[in-house]
């Protein structure tokens, strides 16, 4: 708790040190759309795997558009407040799991497809964090109507307040080759490292609508609740999140 405290200490003091520049442009939007979990439910690459386990998210962010603070004589600095902004963001996502592809053939009852087909997990997460974006085409020349659509790359780091679900914690109820512990429903804390790829669209004076799609790659492989630890499917969970928003210039 005492973690989570200073962590929204200095996004509040971040804000406010920032907020004392007069000409500071703050706006705030709203994100909403599916997500696929990568996780160990299924095979990675597996197309039924990808397009089953989709969930969905929402989130709520605040963009610092540091446009209007000139940048002085410097070309560095005038091309920094004219293509950067800083985001800071929260989002929840929720996915329902199941396995797919080859070992849960519907032409196999064994005892271990039997198990596969019958087990179901879920994934609950709590995300917030910063991030910079980067607008490869002016800020300034969007924001006046001299172009409508304006693309833009992020990249940040977030925290996640993981909530994994199971049907069963059961190890007679597992595929017989998972190790012991392989299943594990505890809420627990990590990190995400957030990349992605963006377009904004004007609507008005105020005003953009935007999509995006972002991937979130966790240090944990416990998000789906479910870790075998075989060779083949060791890497960490991620999460793809193809949104759409709305965002309103508040000055």
């Amino acid at each position: 708790m005492l973690k989570n405290l200073k962590r929204l200490l200095f996004v509040i003091y971040f804000c406010s040190f920032y907020s004392g520049f007069s000409q500071t442009g703050f706006e705030v939007g709203i994100l909403a759309g599916p997500v696929q979990l990568r996780s160990d439910f299924g095979l990675r690459g597996d197309g039924p795997t990808n397009s089953g386990n989709i969930g969905y998210g929402v989130g709520l962010m605040l963009d610092i558009n540091p446009m209007d603070w000139g940048g002085g004589e410097r070309l560095v600095e005038n091309y920094i407040v004219d293509h950067f902004k800083l985001r800071f963001d929260v989002s929840y996502n929720k996915t329902q799991l199941r396995h797919y592809g080859q070992y849960v053939d519907s032409d196999s009852n064994s005892e271990n497809t039997v198990k596969l087909r019958n087990q179901r997990g879920e994934s609950k997460n709590i995300n917030t964090g910063a991030f910079l974006e980067y607008y490869p085409l002016s800020n300034k020349k969007f924001y006046y109507h001299l172009m409508d659509f304006s693309p833009y790359a992020i990249f940040g780091f977030q925290y996640v307040y993981a909530q994994p679900g199971a049907n069963t914690t059961n190890p007679r109820d597992l595929y017989s080759e998972w190790l012991p512990g392989s299943v594990n429903t505890g809420t627990f804390n990590a990190l995400s490292i957030d990349t992605g790829v963006g377009l904004r669209y004007k609507v008005s004076d105020y005003s953009d609508f935007l999509i995006e799609a972002k991937v979130q790659f966790y240090t944990s492989d416990w998000v789906d609740g479910l870790n075998h630890q075989l060779s083949y499917n060791k890497n960490n969970d991620a999460l793809i999140w193809i949104n759409i928003g709305y965002v309103y210039y508040i000055n």
